[in-house]
């Protein structure tokens, strides 16, 4: 395959995912929303993919046609899900079906009307727009650039000059390549369009690192792999997220926490709820309103979710899991949060360019909020100068989507578990 994923790993993986029942009919199989213990790993997700013999050629044939991409997981999750609720942004939904449908529709268009030639899509928006360009991308074989839309004028310099540009409001003026507005891209997915040829191509995802407050600098991602396949397979196994499970998203989709969150869904088959840049408020009623079972965001936004439910004096909607991320988890917000869900806090540690690499188990996070757990499969950590899987104090290194990232991290390593103790020095 001109994808870098052997036909071998096509076939693995499609079968690996295929449910045990249907390997072993008299196998009992562990319910899925309960936590098996394993010995000294402790808490371990048993979560596994359960796909039938067909879904899991369905799954097969994504990859052979689109390669390891959140494009083959969108149709595949079409196949296997159909009109089950995939997508939320405030009042609006889509189905798994209507998702990828409207993904191909917008290919379709943009390949006859405005793309000359192939070129990188440049997504500087956010919410459905932003999902359906990063989907049309890789249904097209293109790269494909997320950026944040409040600093789109950073991307002068950046970006490329010829890229199609998805953006919020009107062009900018420094841009010489094609342009579509954000607004313009859901009514574009919706019009009918005569199917197109497939490509041999494999789009990869460009994520923008510090692009909060310094000058955004593109980070290129490999199409996921056969690690990056087996790391989002873990991290789902982990987590324990469910079909049967609607996830409040806190991070902007254009983020790399968003991203992955957004496989996880379409791979398992849960609804995504999109929430960033949402009051407290709105967020607590969504949760209601949406029945939702996992809330996935960084310590700041947990904390004014829990100030909320601390000020209304009401009881807060039943949570299974809160997965928190991208900054320090400090013991008194563990506390806060405990005392209103419960003990069922997680925390994920990971770098824009390796991805989630780590996931405390709520075990984990009760016994030390700084814990973030072992590495999940298809990725490393270890201590600076000292060999991989020993215990140890120090920088922190690690490896995931490819990619080994020494952190400015201080951690200890005990029996392969990781506890951050700090920030460090970056010119030490």
């Amino acid at each position: 395959m001109s994808d870098g994923v052997s036909r071998p790993f096509v076939r693995s993986f499609a079968r690996d995912s295929v449910s045990r029942e249907e390997r072993e009919p008299n196998a009992a199989m562990v319910p899925p929303m309960v936590p098996a213990r394993r010995g000294r790993r402790g808490y371990a997700g048993s979560m596994r993919l359960s796909l039938s013999p067909r879904e899991a050629g369905a799954l097969a044939r994504s990859l052979r046609r689109r390669g390891p991409t959140l494009a083959a997981l969108a149709e595949m999750a079409a196949h296997r899900f159909g009109s089950r609720t995939a997508l939320v942004v405030g009042e609006a939904t889509w189905s798994f079906e209507d998702l990828w449908g409207d993904a191909e529709r917008l290919a379709a268009q943009w390949h006859r009307e405005v793309l000359e030639r192939p070129r990188t899509i440049v997504a500087a928006c956010d919410g459905a727009p932003l999902v359906l360009a990063v989907l049309a991308a890789g249904r097209l074989g293109l790269d494909a650039w997320l950026a944040n839309p409040r600093r789109i004028a950073a991307l002068d310099g950046v970006a490329p000059r010829d890229a199609l540009l998805v953006h919020p409001g009107d062009a900018p003026s420094w841009h010489a390549g094609p342009t579509v507005a954000a607004s313009d891209v859901l009514s574009s997915a919706r019009v009918p369009q005569p199917r197109i040829a497939g490509t041999r191509r494999v789009g990869r995802l460009v994520l923008m690192t510090a692009g909060t407050t310094g000058a955004p600098t593109p980070h290129v991602t490999k199409p996921f792999g056969v690690r990056g396949m087996r790391q989002l397979e873990g991290l789902h196994r982990r987590v324990g997220i469910a079909s049967t499970d609607t996830v409040l998203g806190c991070a902007p989709l254009h983020h790399g926490h968003g991203v992955q969150l957004l496989a996880a869904t379409l791979l398992t088959g849960a609804t995504l709820v999109s929430s960033p840049g949402t009051r407290a408020s709105t967020r607590l009623r969504l949760m209601g309103e949406r029945g939702v079972t996992v809330v996935s965001g960084v310590p700041t936004q947990l904390e004014r979710l829990v100030a909320q439910v601390e000020d209304s004096g009401a009881a807060p909607p039943t949570l299974r899991r809160i997965v928190s991320g991208s900054e320090p988890l400090d013991a008194a917000l563990v506390a806060r949060l405990h005392a209103a869900w419960g003990p069922v806090v997680m925390n994920a540690y990971g770098t824009t360019e390796t991805g989630t690499v780590a996931v405390a188990t709520p075990d984990d996070v009760e016994r030390h909020p700084d814990a973030v757990g072992r590495a999940l499969p298809g990725t490393q950590m270890g201590i600076v100068g000292h060999p991989q899987g020993s215990d140890a104090e120090g920088r922190v290194w690690l490896h995931g989507a490819g990619r080994t990232v020494i952190t400015d991290d201080a951690g200890r390593i005990v029996d392969g578990s990781l506890t951050l103790l700090g920030r460090l020095d970056p010119r030490e």
